[in-house]
């Protein structure tokens, strides 16, 4: 079985037809989707701005991702679910658009890049957390999630409209 033939399969499925063919559902799950990425994305760039000493730097990095991850999290729970529905609703249309392919190796670019912010620069944040001079290691990480995100939100644009 080739993966276009299992993706073909997937579309096919009456849940599938239904979330893409009925009136309601696609424009719903569409809606939290946009919402979960906007409270997810708008929290994450507030994170890496002040990674990247544009703002809040009177406030210490600590205090800036312990007030705001949470948020992040719960908005990317819900961008993540209603996305996956999203895909279900159409994965043949999502395998056969490159912008998709670009779209999920940015996302498990950005999920490397957060999981090497919290074991390899924000584990040792009490020696930098109130510094004048952020760490590049830090400043990294915020630029490279912004260019991720922005790169996750164009693709997933291009996914909809091609």
């Amino acid at each position: 079985m080739h993966l276009v033939d299992f993706f073909t399969w997937l579309n096919n499925l009456p849940f599938s037809v239904t979330l893409r063919q009925d009136e309601w559902p696609f424009p719903i799950i569409e809606s939290f989707h946009i919402l979960g990425l906007g409270l997810s994305v708008g929290i994450i760039m507030w994170v890496d701005l002040r990674l990247i000493g544009v703002s809040l730097r009177r406030q210490p990095v600590s205090q800036v991702v312990s007030q705001l991850e949470p948020w992040a999290i719960v908005g990317f729970g819900v961008m993540i679910a209603s996305g996956f529905l999203l895909f279900i609703a159409e994965p043949l249309k999502c395998y056969l658009t490159v912008a998709f392919r670009f779209k999920v190796v940015m996302l498990i670019l950005a999920a490397s890049n957060i999981r090497y912010f919290h074991t390899n620069v924000y584990s040792n944040v009490s020696e930098w957390d109130d510094a004048e001079e952020i760490p590049w290691q830090a400043k990294m990480v915020g630029c490279f999630s912004m260019i991720l995100w922005f790169g996750i939100i164009i693709a997933g644009r291009w996914t909809a409209y091609l």
